[in-house]
């Protein structure tokens, strides 16, 4: 076994299927099979499952990719090593973002890095954090941005901001007669009728305990994960919505919300950038994250994003 067949196996479980493991590495499908095949000879075992759905990694197979993202990070690690400071970063950077934080820092990032870092090519997977920070932990993505964490060993957790959240709805709305931007209480808000994520979502749990903590009990009329389609049915007028103000920001301004602040208790959410501490960081991942704390609060000081700046002054010391 050697170094090719491993990253080839890690993109053929990544990808999915073998055609587009295929297309990705840019090597004839029978080849890409082939090595497979003499990968599962040499070690006795079966490493994917094949369906109608793709191929998933057996349970030998998922221990394989563990270790073999390992030695390729090293690897891509030692080279930076050899080659000194001097030499540009280079190669592909994955990175786990939130969808709302997706639709603010996405674009921004990627111009940045082509200005900065021509030679390394960003790779954007979106979700919901705590699927983020599963793909972080897995060694899927080589950086982050998330919400929480109740687990932090292994990685580096950097506070990057806080946000506030804020209900929001429809003018048409009249279950709510409290003037749009006046305060009202969590206890008020929790008996609207709410679309909001399913139990579960990092969101949904954050206001489930924060409701729990005065004895509230939230009604949600409809419960659905995406952020995007939270909004676009708070806009057909079925009920009111908890979300990062900075997310209903757009809306606001156009007039199709109002947007009212929460009280007692009010509700934050923290954003932090984290990556592995576990496994080796190449030059390009480094620069990409110190490059991402720097627009993320560039964002906040220009009023791009509506929040306040976290509680480290320092960045991490991640590049240059």
């Amino acid at each position: 076994m050697d170094l090719r067949q491993l990253r080839y196996f890690t993109a053929i479980v990544e990808q999915g299927s073998f055609s587009k493991a295929a297309l990705k590495l840019r090597v004839a499908q029978p080849a890409l099979s082939q090595h497979l095949r003499h990968m599962e000879d040499e070690l006795g075992v079966a490493l994917l499952h094949r369906g109608t759905r793709g191929v998933q990694p057996t349970e030998a197979g998922e221990r394989l990719l563990a270790k073999a993202r390992i030695i390729l990070a090293e690897f891509a690690e030692l080279r930076d090593s050899v080659r000194g400071e001097q030499a540009a970063p280079a190669g592909e950077v994955r990175i786990g973002l939130p969808g709302t934080v997706s639709e603010q820092f996405s674009v921004p990032l990627i111009e940045a890095t082509q200005e900065r870092f021509p030679d390394v090519r960003i790779r954007i997977a979106e979700a919901m954090s705590g699927f983020v920070l599963d793909w972080l932990r897995k060694g899927e993505v080589d950086l982050a941005v998330i919400y929480s964490t109740s687990d932090p060993k292994g990685l580096g957790i950097h506070h990057v901001l806080t946000e506030e959240l804020c209900l929001f709805g429809m003018p048409a709305l009249t279950q709510l007669k409290t003037a749009p931007g006046t305060a009202v209480t969590l206890t008020e808000a929790a008996g609207l009728d709410l679309i909001l994520p399913g139990p579960g979502h990092g969101l949904r749990d954050q206001i489930d305990e924060a409701a729990a903590g005065i004895n509230a009990t939230v009604h949600a009329a409809v419960e659905i994960e995406s952020y995007a389609q939270i909004k676009r049915l708070a806009e057909r007028g079925l009920g009111y919505g908890i979300l990062p103000r900075m997310a209903v920001r757009a809306q606001e301004k156009a007039g199709i919300f109002h947007t009212w602040p929460l009280e007692e208790p009010s509700l934050y959410r923290k954003v932090y950038l984290a990556y592995s501490t576990e496994r080796p960081m190449t030059a390009a991942a480094r620069a990409i994250g110190q490059l991402s704390w720097e627009i993320l609060r560039g964002l906040v000081a220009d009023e791009r994003w509506t929040a306040t700046l976290g509680d480290e002054t320092d960045p991490p010391a991640l590049y240059g």
